[in-house]
């Protein structure tokens, strides 16, 4: 072996053992680099988690209030439907009273009349008069009378308190007590009649 291969060897040692502390000397520094990058990782991790509760907290805050605001306003609204329907039930008779009250003008004036004449007939007449015009206003409501005489007796409409024998045809009414009406098609009131049991 001469001094030319040994010198070589020296040299080729020396290389690795500079590269070996090379080497050395990155793993460090990239085992420094990668602790310092997880840090920063998990400081933004936490950053970004904190800003998006921040967030939630708002938006539910909206939420609520937007839910306090209408939750304020079906109230309100509840409370104004409760008074118009207090003042629909209060005052929903206007229109027809207002219709009747010329009726009653004319019952009035029918009973002053009465008090300087003794004008029987002429009260009669004023007194038709005033039920034709009562009748009317009923009729422009939707309230009709039921018919009774001379037609078949029917449950609906009528109310039986007499049955007599007579010529008549069995079932038919004979006589009324007291008028029936009807709203629209609901019955609000049955005639009161007698009815015929047919011949004795």
């Amino acid at each position: 072996m001469n001094d030319y291969t040994d010198y070589y060897r020296i040299e080729v040692f020396n290389m690795d053992k500079s590269l070996e502390d090379l080497n050395n000397d990155v793993d460090m520094e990239e085992t420094s680099t990668n602790e310092e990058e997880v840090e920063e990782v998990e400081k933004t991790r936490e950053e970004l988690l904190e800003e998006a509760l921040q967030q939630q907290k708002e938006e539910s805050k909206q939420y609520y209030e937007q839910y306090l605001r209408a939750l304020a306003e079906v109230e309100n609204m509840k409370k104004r439907l409760d008074r118009e329907r207090e003042e629909y039930i209060k005052y929903g008779n206007t229109a027809l009273i207002k219709k009747i009250l010329p009726v009653i003008d004319d019952l009035n004036r029918a009973l002053e009349a009465t008090q300087s004449s003794n004008d029987i007939e002429s009260l009669g007449k004023g007194v038709e008069m005033t039920v034709k015009r009562l009748i009317e206003v009923l009729n422009s409501e939707g309230v009709q009378e039921i018919e009774s005489l001379g037609k078949e007796f029917d449950p609906q409409y009528h109310q039986a308190l007499l049955v007599e024998h007579n010529e008549a045809p069995e079932n038919t009414i004979i006589e009324e007590f007291q008028r029936g009406f009807i709203l629209h098609d609901r019955v609000i009131r049955p005639s009161l009649v007698k009815v015929s049991g047919g011949p004795a």
